[in-house]
């Protein structure tokens, strides 16, 4: 009971929060009954059809100004509606978010906190699972004209950390890929699904390609938790231990979801950390503290995508947690 009752009340905090921001935005005399059922349609359709492509582009609109860019941003146009004479405050605002959100010190604070949960040093120590579930989607740029060939994104290192723990493993676990289609993009059947990409480069890393089962239909998170639980319990391999690889600002969520669909034997794989602890060491002996270093005060544009990043796990998190999919206090 105080689980439903704490999401009711986020989904009234979220949903006067968009009427007072969209209120501010849009004149009275536009802003009808039709805007807002309007609204409350996208809502409803993103809450039940997360997967879909219209509701993503709704959802990074609806999103963005949650965001430091965003933020800023609207922040700003606020003080030109009013007249930058009387809008001393928001200006300052999105002058301190920016430059909060750019510092490298500030940003790599908020990577810790996401991802110092990633695993556990029992979970780092484990060597070999009956399967290994790649998050692929978002990894690949498919080998279509100026390109030629695959190309890696920010995240792709989780491709080649799946080939590593394949390797490791020494017991040919089952690989499951799932990246599904690509959106807004032109082109065959066969390029448009990211998994087989993802297949492709895994064959050329020594991984065989009948230990490889894609899914190709999940674009996201839930998606790919609910297509793997199938696919293992027709193997047999539901109740047996699973590796995850995502990135370790995602791992947290990732984990929690795929118990949530049934695999009680999951352990987090992370790859792709934005921070590191100085002075640590492989055999995971006690690292010495970090030090401080001046460049961490001089925003940079990679610090504000690490913040952003981290911005963008936390929304998920919410959502998920608004969906009954995360348990309180996960985020």
């Amino acid at each position: 009971m105080f689980l439903l009752l704490t999401q009711i009340l986020l989904w009234l905090l979220i949903t006067i929060m968009l009427y007072k921001l969209f209120k501010e935005i849009i004149p009275k005399e536009y802003f009808t009954l039709i805007g807002a059922l309007f609204l409350f349609a996208a809502i409803a359709i993103g809450f039940f059809s997360p997967s879909n492509q219209l509701v993503s582009s709704i959802w990074h609109v609806l999103s963005f100004p949650l965001k430091p860019v965003g933020a800023c941003i609207l922040l700003l146009g606020f003080a030109m509606r009013k007249g930058l004479d009387k809008s001393k405050n928001e200006v300052l605002a999105a002058l301190l978010i920016l430059l909060l959100s750019s510092t490298p010190l500030v940003s790599n604070l908020l990577a810790q906190g996401a991802e110092q949960r990633a695993f556990t040093a029992q979970e780092a120590a484990t060597r070999s699972a009956a399967a290994i579930v790649l998050i692929g989607q978002g990894t690949t740029q498919p080998n279509i004209p100026p390109r030629t060939q695959i190309q890696l994104t920010d995240t792709g290192d989780r491709i080649l950390y799946t080939a590593q723990l394949y390797r490791q493993s020494g017991n040919d676990p089952l690989v499951i890929v799932s990246g599904g289609p690509r959106s807004n993009l032109q082109g065959s059947k066969e390029q448009n699904i990211e998994a087989n990409d993802i297949r492709t480069l895994l064959v050329n890393l020594g991984v065989p390609e009948s230990q490889i089962t894609l899914d190709t239909k999940s674009t996201d998170l839930r998606g790919a938790a609910e297509a793997s639980e199938k696919i293992l319990r027709e193997r047999g391999l539901a109740n047996r231990r699973i590796f995850v690889v995502n990135s370790a600002v995602n791992s947290n969520r990732t984990r929690q979801t795929f118990k949530d669909v049934g695999l009680a034997n999951v352990i987090a794989k992370p790859t792709g950390f934005f921070r590191f602890q100085s002075g640590a060491t492989s055999n995971n002996q006690k690292a010495t503290p970090p030090t401080f270093q001046i460049d961490s005060l001089i925003p940079s544009v990679e610090a504000l995508r690490v913040t952003t990043r981290v911005f963008e796990e936390f929304l998920s998190s919410i959502y998920y947690y608004l969906r009954g999919w995360l348990a309180p206090g996960i985020f």
